[in-house]
């Protein structure tokens, strides 16, 4: 079990170092074995990944066979938020395929429950050390989202706890093993999202046409069949100003200067600035430096929010851009030098990359929101 009582399949990690108090004479001898140590654990779980690949994968059935009533289907998760809204959609499309059975979900639990109206009523979240007790009853279908094709443990309980289980590989591999088949991660692939789909595909599972949050009870017409969504913003940009990546990769300076540089061309503007949680460094400098002040909502209403905006959203290569992409609402969004692999989330976003780490162009960004090519072009390093 994972500290604080989170399983192995969260993350995939089989051995966890021993904490040790701040004060202990064996703190100096932690810090120097744990590197050592990591790096033993990482080369014994590819090595036991190895050995699973060796055995036969099951030959997966022609057509998906019609689950009984009462059938267990569990999904395997692992990543953060922008990887759960990724999963949304093949949850829903589970539940509306098959009604009748229940839907485990494994390893999300934090996510589930701030997300839970986006949520099928028939999903429930495994309980602690639950999905060992499947190696004696099988669960009938096992799935996992595309970040779990680096979890070892993915593998075991594909092998071990599934009657079927279906997943994902790198692209140099062949398949793995206990999976009756899986999808490459091919160099070129455009969205994680739509990945997690193909897993579905190939597993049989007939296709949905529920639309994103049909279990939303504020917007689910067949809950309420007087609901009605009302629009609002048109006209109006929603910036989220957080993206923890940039942030690193830039350094809180010149992410600051590149934030306040975009809030600046916007001035005169209608503009809502929001952010997240782990943004209050980057909020407090928006604060000091444009008189705009960062709101930040429950990811309930913030889906609310961005499902009726119809204005134009705006926001870095970051947890926003994968649930608008999720709600099938357009954003334009802003990468580092290139678009990261399995993020494009194209046709429908406009993506802009900065090609430089500092004195960005921000011409594409200003053409994206409409802004006159007379105003500022760049945000100077």
């Amino acid at each position: 079990m994972r500290a604080g009582g989170r399983p192995w399949w969260g993350n995939g990690r089989l051995w966890y170092p021993l904490r040790v108090p701040a004060q202990s004479p064996a703190r100096a001898s932690a810090r120097f074995f744990d590197p050592l140590s990591r790096k033993t654990m990482e080369v014994l779980r590819w090595r036991l990944r190895g050995l699973l690949s060796v055995w036969p994968a099951r030959a997966p059935a022609a057509a998906a066979p019609e689950l009984p009533k009462g059938a267990r289907i569990a999904y395997l998760f692992a990543g953060t938020y922008g990887d759960f809204v990724q999963a949304l959609r093949p949850l829903a499309r589970l539940a509306s395929a098959y009604p009748r059975a229940e839907i485990i979900l494994c390893g999300a639990d934090r996510y589930a429950r701030e997300f839970a109206s986006e949520l099928p009523p028939s999903l429930r979240i495994s309980r602690g050390g639950e999905p060992w007790t499947w190696a004696f009853g099988r669960v009938d279908l096992l799935l996992t989202n595309c970040v779990g094709v680096y979890r070892v443990g993915f593998d075991w309980a594909a092998r071990l706890c599934a009657r079927r289980a279906f997943g994902f590989r790198h692209a140099h591999e062949a398949g793995r093993g206990g999976y009756a088949a899986t999808v490459p991660l091919l160099p070129d692939l455009r969205s994680f999202a739509e990945e997690n789909l193909k897993a579905l595909d190939i597993a049989g599972v007939p296709a949905s046409l529920e639309p994103p949050g049909a279990f939303a009870g504020g917007t689910d017409s067949r809950a309420n069949p007087g609901a009605r969504k009302e629009a609002w913003g048109r006209g109006k940009i929603l910036f989220h100003i957080g993206s923890a990546g940039l942030k690193s990769d830039f350094g809180l300076r010149d992410y600051s200067r590149l934030v306040l540089a975009i809030l600046n061309a916007l001035e005169g503007r209608p503009v809502e600035v929001i952010m997240g949680p782990g943004d209050e460094d980057i909020a407090l400098e928006v604060r000091s430096g444009t008189g705009h002040v960062p709101q930040m909502y429950p990811l309930v209403r913030l889906t609310r929010i961005l499902r009726t905006f119809e204005g134009t959203v705006l926001c870095f290569n970051s947890f926003p851009a994968h649930l608008c992409h999720y709600l099938d609402k357009p954003a334009v969004v802003i990468h580092r030098e290139s678009v990261p692999y399995g993020y494009d989330c194209a046709p429908l976003h406009r993506q802009v990359a900065l090609k430089r780490a500092k004195d960005w162009d921000l011409g594409e960004v200003w053409a994206a929101l409409g802004i006159p090519s007379a105003g500022p072009r760049s945000a100077a390093g």
